[in-house]
């Protein structure tokens, strides 16, 4: 049995441990409600009754550690808990601090505008950002747990 890698996954655990213990008290604040993970910004840009999301966000450092060892791919279901009132979310990209997904049917059409309804989101977000088109007019809100109605018209 190779003793490198041991060490090497032994030596990561105690930095995660020790690098815990020293982050200030207010970080802990930042996770409580994600748990291992804040939400900094959320764009939501609408194309008819469908939207792409980009979420940018932080992880805790035990969180680091475990995606470094393990990989992006394990947030999957935390960025869909986020999102879980959205009845078609897909992901199309996670990383390690960003993520990109599709969200199908977040409107429904009436006459000539879209409608989209409000939703609460699975953790509050420092700033969520909506695009509108034709022209890519945007609007931010800051510490948004529930999305505000939206309405606008597409080409």
């Amino acid at each position: 049995m190779k003793t490198k890698p041991i060490i090497a996954i032994a030596l990561l655990i105690s930095a995660v441990l020790l690098t815990a213990r020293v982050v200030p008290e207010n970080t802990a604040d930042q996770f409580k409600e994600g748990k291992y993970i804040h939400v900094d910004n959320i764009v939501i840009q609408f194309k008819k009754t469908d939207a792409t999301v980009n979420i940018d966000y932080h992880l805790s450092p035990f969180a680091q550690a475990y995606i470094s060892l393990f990989g992006s791919k394990n947030l999957e279901p935390k960025i869909k808990d986020i999102f879980s009132e959205f009845k078609e979310v897909k992901i199309q990209k996670i990383g390690r601090s960003s993520a990109s997904l599709q969200i199908l049917n977040i409107s429904k059409k009436e006459g000539v505008n879209y409608l989209c309804d409000p939703y609460e989101l699975g953790v509050q977000s420092d700033v969520v950002t909506f695009v509108y088109p034709p022209k890519g007019k945007t609007r931010s809100y800051e510490n948004l747990k529930v999305t505000p109605p939206v309405v606008y018209y597409y080409d």
